[in-house]
């Protein structure tokens, strides 16, 4: 029997929590209802109200039921996620599942957000669909989100059949799943890689985990660095191989383009201190939706990747720009166990003699900037290869090696 808190407002989702907390009890588990109204009147009383979660926050009730909307609201987000990290951290609760529209998304999301990794969390959601982002509700967490289909306005044949499977779920998940991710006991590595670097970044991590080495990779299209700059702040990863930057060139354009949302790349490991190996893969363009593409497009030049997508080629000062950042970030590491490689033949797929990214001069003043920026006890290595060259792994593997070597 497992305690599973329902997320919701008690004030306009009465009808929908009452239906979820009978689906719960029937299913043998223990429903919490903790009520995040913000509205002065509720047909519904939370087991864990909305006056005491406010309390727990900083806030008087009193006090928030005059903000503006938008005011309460935050002070609800900011209040619900201490209480159900609380709630997570002294056991008693197993899983959390959320609903509503925008304002209890908003909400739910805030407080899911600060859940571990691993741990049963759901939201149906009215807002989960259509022209939205996923980053506005999952942020960088596993949270799993359904579309309610219909406003929650009541109990109808849609939401009644959505509810069920939703509480199904994350019943599965409370009763089968694997649990938080506990890496305790294990050394993991992190590493970048997206199709235009994946060759390579798959062989180097083929060779290490046959020399019994745990890795796990990061798609680098926005959210994959970002999730592992936050594994590494969280002490999941401890070493890492930072081989696909492309997030930092829509970094560079001020969050532009598709692989946006990855800002301050490189920092996390120069913080924790953890050997690390670096490789501008992929800095020479953006990723740009067809609806997006620069007013300069066609004297940039580029590539479609699909349909939609465009690998829209960066000028000369712009690499330089975002090569000085990773410089600069890099020399931060307070372990300095940190080594940059740069493959003077090109910086990913399409980039040899006679391709569209083929850029020998600018890898050259690449080339000269790290040796004049980059601390001394920052080692840095530039080779005759192409990224995607066989030999270019090989090098790879035996610099992460070494790195590793010198950590123990």
């Amino acid at each position: 029997m497992a305690t599973i808190a329902i997320i919701a407002s008690c004030d306009t989702k009465y009808h929908e929590i009452r239906f979820v907390e009978a689906a719960m009890r029937g299913a043998g588990h223990i429903p919490l209802i903790v009520d995040i109204s913000t509205g002065r009147e509720s047909p519904v009383t939370g087991d864990i109200t909305k006056q005491q979660i406010l309390h727990e926050g900083g806030y008087l009730w009193e006090q928030v039921c005059g903000f503006p909307k938008s005011e309460a609201i935050d002070a609800m987000s900011a209040s619900v996620s201490k209480v159900l990290y609380r709630l997570y951290r002294e056991g008693k609760i197993d899983g959390a599942f959320g609903m509503g529209g925008l304002q209890n998304t908003i909400v739910c999301s805030a407080a899911f957000q600060r859940l571990p990794l691993g741990f049963p969390k759901m939201i149906a959601s009215t807002v989960a669909s259509g022209y939205r982002y996923f980053d506005t509700v999952m942020g960088d967490k596993d949270i799993t989100v359904v579309p309610s289909i219909v406003d929650f306005a009541g109990i109808n044949p849609i939401s009644e059949v959505i509810l069920n499977n939703a509480v199904a779920a994350v019943i599965g998940m409370v009763e089968h799943g694997g649990g938080e991710i506990n890496t305790r006991g294990h050394f993991l590595i992190g590493t970048t890689l997206m199709g235009i670097t994946n060759d390579t970044v798959m062989a180097v991590s083929d060779k290490l985990m046959a020399d019994g080495k745990e890795i796990i990779s990061f798609h680098s299209t926005g959210i994959g660095g970002r999730v592992m700059e936050r594994m590494i702040l969280d002490g999941h990863i401890k070493a890492v191989m930072d081989l696909t930057l492309h997030e930092m060139t829509a970094e560079y354009f001020g969050g532009y383009g598709y692989s946006k949302g990855a800002d301050n790349r490189l920092c996390a490991a120069a913080e924790m201190g953890i050997p690390t190996l670096v490789c501008p893969g992929g800095i020479d363009f953006i990723c740009l939706g067809k609806h997006e593409l620069f007013d300069d497009q066609e004297e940039r030049g580029y590539t479609w990747h699909n349909s939609d997508l465009t690998h829209t080629r960066l000028y000369e000062h712009e690499i330089l720009d975002i090569t000085r950042t990773i410089a600069k970030r890099v020399n931060k590491s307070s372990g300095g166990n940190v080594s940059v490689v740069l493959p003077m033949g090109g910086l990913r797929t399409l980039s040899r003699p006679g391709e569209p990214f083929h850029k020998p001069d600018t890898i050259k003043k690449m080339r000269d900037i790290f040796q004049q920026e980059l601390s001394p006890n920052i080692s840095f290595k530039c080779v005759d290869y192409n990224f995607m060259d066989p030999g270019f792994a090989e090098i790879l593997y035996e610099e992460m090696t070494m790195l590793l070597e010198k950590a123990r």
